[in-house]
């Protein structure tokens, strides 16, 4: 038998303890589902040589990493990475909230060390529960498509930049670029900015109403929109250092309500011997701040929204002659998970519209679909916006 010399683990280094938790997973007869048994090895330092407290510590140190098991098991490394404060605080910090049994199995000291190893009840269910409440984003969830409108002034630009006015804009600007990141990390997907054959020709402050069509034309189901302005601030450092200032006021729209979920105004400061990139440090300063402010509230936001479910219509394309391929079709939707009911609203030569309501987007139901199998016929969706669904029956 090979023996490894285990190296003692600081109770407060909460992100290396994590690694130790151990992957075997005891409960393969449970009854309850949002319960997950594990088995984790806590370690604590003999301090005063206080043997009681070090072991409770090591205990202690179990406990936490049995939570973050299970915290790693619902999130991806990059969000656990940028997000870890965060989670730190509302989870970790309050594992109590989070177990709710736990049993010694062995523990031995060695040295001024106490290693403890725990099986542990943890409350998976309510872990999911509260990252979803902090807008974390969970693996395998499916998240908004975001289409950014963020118009910009650096310190050097004499007008606003931005790709739906009169003249060409190529990429994004700098403060939606930091955005844009933040709202990535989070889970969310982004949409470039379009190719336009023709300018738009709109204004920066273009009403709310124009600005939402545009975002549901390219299939966005967030719309972000907002400003972000860089002016030199005054200069309290002397020499040539100067000092620069940007402010990036943006907002969240729920594009099939057309409903505000949240507002933010940041701003930053950045200090540079060169006007533009000073401007442009400070921009992005800002932008990453507004960014990591929205990816919270819109993630809240759009799980709840999710949670309440929407009604979609699914129109259904070639169903002349082939009356059982719908049928079945329509018993597949039906099984999918999160669809709560189906009506039929039309039904003509060719053609059926259904009424589904559905705990998800029209994304991830089009997206259950296609993992779907059919035997004699197979589906092209040729549509998927906020709030329909078209498919067309294609048969072999």
């Amino acid at each position: 038998m090979s023996h490894v010399k285990a190296r003692p683990i600081p109770i407060q280094t909460i992100c290396l303890t994590i690694a130790l938790v151990m992957m075997a997973t005891i409960g393969h007869g449970q009854e309850d589902p949002g319960v997950k048994e594990l088995v984790a090895l806590g370690t604590a330092k003999i301090r005063s040589q206080n043997l009681s407290e070090a072991k409770q510590n090591a205990v202690e140190d179990a406990l936490v990493n049995a939570v973050g098991q299970v915290v790693m098991e619902m999130l991806t490394a990059e969000t656990v990475s940028r997000r870890f404060q965060l989670i730190d605080d509302n989870v970790f910090k309050k594992q109590a909230n989070f177990v709710l049994n736990y049993r010694v199995l062995t523990e031995s000291v060695s040295g001024n060390a106490v290693r403890s190893l725990v099986q542990v009840d943890v409350a998976a269910d309510r872990v999911n529960q509260e990252l979803s409440r902090l807008g974390v984003a969970l693996s395998g969830a499916v998240y908004p498509r975001i289409l950014f409108m963020i118009a910009e002034k650096n310190v050097t630009d004499d007008t606003f930049t931005f790709w739906w006015g009169d003249r060409p804009v190529a990429g994004r600007t700098i403060s939606e670029a930091a955005m844009v990141e933040s709202l990535q990390s989070s889970g969310c997907t982004t949409i470039d900015p379009p190719e336009l054959n023709s300018l738009l020709g709109l204004a920066v402050n273009t009403p709310d109403a124009q600005l939402l069509a545009i975002a549901k034309q390219l299939g966005a189901e967030v719309l972000i929109t907002g400003t972000g302005m860089a002016t030199e601030a005054p200069n309290t450092m002397g020499g040539t250092i100067r000092a620069f200032e940007a402010v990036v006021t943006a907002k969240a729209l729920n594009v099939r309500t057309g409903e505000v979920i949240c507002n933010t105004y940041q701003s930053s400061v950045a200090s540079s011997q060169d006007v533009a990139a000073g401007g442009s440090e400070a921009l992005s300063k800002a932008g990453a701040m507004a960014g990591d402010h929205l990816a919270r509230q819109v993630m809240v936001a759009w799980q709840k929204d999710q949670e309440k479910g929407a009604v979609l219509e699914v129109t259904v394309e070639g169903t002349g002659g082939h009356i059982a391929s719908l049928v079945r079709l329509r018993t597949e939707i039906t099984s999918i998970s999160g669809v709560r009911e189906l009506k039929m609203k039309t039904m003509s030569t060719d053609k059926a519209v259904m009424a589904v309501s559905y705990q998800g987007s029209s994304r991830s139901l089009a997206d259950a679909l296609l993992l779907k199998t059919f035997t004699g016929f197979g589906i092209d969706i040729y549509e998927v916006t906020p709030e329909a669904i078209g498919i067309r029956l294609v048969h072999k």
